[in-house]
């Protein structure tokens, strides 16, 4: 039964056009996008939600699912403390750090990947 669930989460990307960047913004984005892993469950709407932003943000990043995989779920408690779903792993020189939220998330991947508004004069 959760495969309705599944094809209604991703028809909104289907109606959203994914963010187009020059080649070397594009770069950057996929250079940016290897130090982030995303803990999800397909059957569950705040990951969904996640994904759909990933996906308009011409995003890809990779993606543990913890149906899939046992070892992920070892992987997200022994890091991040809790096994709650989406998760979103951020690691950097400074360490690694582990967002929770679906919303707090959407805003960090904004902050990282939304191309800037450009200004006219």
């Amino acid at each position: 039964m959760s495969w309705y669930r599944e094809i209604l989460a991703s028809l909104p990307s289907v109606f959203t056009a994914p963010v187009k960047r020059s080649a070397s913004d594009q770069h950057r984005a996929e250079r940016l996008a290897n130090c982030l892993t995303l803990y999800d469950l397909n059957t569950c709407p705040y990951s969904a939600k996640v994904r759909r932003h990933l996906k308009h943000l011409n995003v890809a990043i990779t993606v543990k699912n913890l149906k899939r995989c046992h070892i992920y779920q070892n992987e997200l408690i022994g890091g991040g403390g809790r096994a709650q779903v989406p998760c979103l792993r951020i690691e950097t020189s400074k360490g690694t750090r582990w967002l929770y939220e679906s919303e707090d998330i959407v805003m960090y991947l904004n902050k990282k990947f939304m191309p800037k508004a450009s200004v006219c004069d």
